[in-house]
């Protein structure tokens, strides 16, 4: 499972995912093994000024996410995810390890 989680500062989740340029990233293996990493986004590559599925661009940084976390995003954006087969988690915690430890624990 790949994890993209809104984060600019790396550090907590944040809202407006469709302007967010930074991301942090959880790959989990079938052991549930994690990899986390931080990505920034080009002006570009940000969702606001993107166009089409993630599936069909391999080489945007998001590109093989399967989950996607913010704390708001618009209806145009969850559209775009879900048509692509991603699912969209929205939350009101900031806290990334909270989050990635209850997601864990529900699959």
């Amino acid at each position: 499972m790949k994890i993209a989680i809104t984060s600019p500062n790396a550090k907590t989740i944040s809202g407006h995912a469709g302007k967010c340029p930074g991301y942090l990233i959880y790959d989990v293996d079938t052991n549930q093994n994690i990899k986390k990493s931080h990505v920034k986004l080009t002006k570009e590559q940000v969702f606001k000024n993107f166009s089409g599925p993630l599936s069909q661009n391999a080489d945007h940084p998001l590109s093989g996410i399967n989950t996607f976390v913010t704390q708001g995003l618009g209806e145009g954006l969850n559209n775009r995810l879900s048509r692509d087969g991603i699912k969209v988690y929205l939350v009101e915690s900031d806290d990334p390890e909270f989050v990635i430890a209850s997601l864990m624990s529900s699959t």
